[in-house]
């Protein structure tokens, strides 16, 4: 029996992922191997696209809530004008 280098559950020697995060192990053993050579390239191409889509994201959100805003408004401003 060995521990989940995740979660550290209880695992044995010949499991290949974690029964109960699921990690895989080998993923692991590859990405510790490669943070101890200084081999990051993969790990930062990879950040750098989630920052990127992460961008997108809130800004598609800004300019929904924006427009939001607008309609409410002018919606508003032709119920205030009908009394004029």
């Amino acid at each position: 029996m060995t521990t989940c280098p995740q979660c550290q559950a209880a695992v044995e020697e010949a499991d290949k992922e974690c029964p109960k995060c699921g990690i895989l192990f080998s993923k692991w053993q590859e990405r510790e191997s490669n943070v101890t050579s200084g081999n990051l390239s993969k790990y930062s191409v990879i950040a750098n696209a989630t920052s990127s889509e992460f961008n997108w994201t809130i800004l598609v959100i800004v300019a929904i809530v924006v427009a939001g805003i607008f309609y409410f408004m002018s919606e508003n401003a032709k119920e205030l004008l009908k009394d004029f």
